[in-house]
C-alpha cells in the first residue's frame, strides 16, 4: 500500500489543488458575478435561456448550481479516470510487474492497488462535497448541507464507475495512452450518444450533476444501483484479466 501511495501522490495531490483553485474562484466571488450579471443583464437574459439567474442570488443555490452542477461535476468521470489508468499499465509500460509479483500473489497486487486508489479517490471526492459545507460554516453563510450528501453520493458512485472501466483498460494495455484515451473519448461518446431520448441512460453527466436533487427528487436510487452493479463487474472482470495475463 506504501508504494501505491507513493505512486499517485502527484496524481492526487494535482486533482486536489485544480478543485480548490476551482472552489475558491467560485465561492468568494458570489458578489463580483452578481455585480457583472447585473451590469450586462441584457447579454445575460440572452443567453441564460430558461436559467433562472435571479436565483443566484440565493447561496444555496449558487453554490449548488455552480459547484455541484457545473464545475465539480464536470470533471468527475475524469477524476476517476485519472485515478485508474496508470495503476496497471505503468507496471507493464515499466517492466517492473514481474518484479512485483515476485514478492506478491496476483491477488495482493490487484487489491493493493486498486483499493489504495479506491480509498484515496473516496477520500478526495467526499472533501470536495463538504467543502461548501465548511466554507459555508467559517464564511457564516445559511447553508442547507443536506443536499451536498446527496450530491456526495452521486460523485461518489459516478467517480467509481468511470475509475472501473479505466482500470479494466488499464489491466488490458500495457503502455498508458491507450487506458487514458479511451477512456477520455467513451467520456465523450456516451455524453454525445446519451442526448438521445432512447440512451439517455448512457450520459452519466446527467446523474452525476444531479439533475434528480436539483429537481427535489433527492438521490436517483435505481441510477445509483445500476452504476454501482457495473462498477463491481467490471473490477471483478478487470481482476480476471489480470489473473490470467501473461506478464
Amino acid at each position: 500500500m506504501i508504494k501505491e501511495l507513493y505512486d499517485m501522490r502527484v496524481r492526487s495531490l494535482a486533482i486536489l489543488v485544480v478543485c480548490l483553485v476551482l472552489f475558491f474562484t467560485l465561492a468568494p466571488f458570489q458578489g463580483k458575478l452578481l455585480g457583472l450579471m447585473e451590469e450586462y443583464k441584457d447579454i445575460v437574459k440572452k443567453y441564460a435561456g430558461s436559467f433562472p439567474v435571479e436565483k443566484l442570488k440565493e447561496w444555496n443555490f449558487y453554490i449548488y448550481s455552480q459547484w455541484f452542477g457545473k464545475n465539480l461535476g464536470q470533471i468527475i468521470p475524469i477524476i476517476g479516470v485519472l485515478f485508474a489508468f496508470p495503476l496497471f499499465s505503468r507496471e507493464y509500460e515499466n517492466g517492473t510487474m514481474e518484479f512485483l509479483l515476485v514478492r506478491k500473489s496476483r491477488r495482493y497486487v490487484f487489491l493493493s492497488k486498486t483499493l489504495t486508489a479506491i480509498f484515496v479517490m473516496t477520500i478526495e471526492l467526499a472533501f470536495f462535497s463538504i467543502l461548501p459545507v465548511i466554507y459555508s460554516s467559517i464564511a457564516g453563510k445559511d447553508f442547507e448541507s443536506v443536499y451536498s450528501y446527496q450530491y456526495m453520493v452521486h460523485i461518489l458512485v459516478g467517480g467509481l464507475f468511470w475509475f472501473s472501466i479505466t482500470l479494466l483498460f488499464s489491466t488490458i494495455f500495457e503502455d498508458q495512452v491507450r487506458p487514458l484515451l479511451l477512456s477520455l473519448g467513451l467520456i465523450a461518446i456516451t455524453t454525445v450518444v446519451g442526448l438521445i431520448k432512447p440512451l439517455r441512460f448512457l450520459n452519466t453527466y446527467r446523474y452525476i450533476l444531479g439533475s434528480s436533487i436539483m429537481r427535489g427528487e433527492g438521490i436517483n436510487v435505481s441510477y445509483t444501483v445500476f452504476l454501482s452493479i457495473m462498477s463491481l463487474v467490471f473490477i471483478l472482470t478487470s481482476y480476471l484479466v489480470f489473473k490470467e495475463k501473461d506478464i
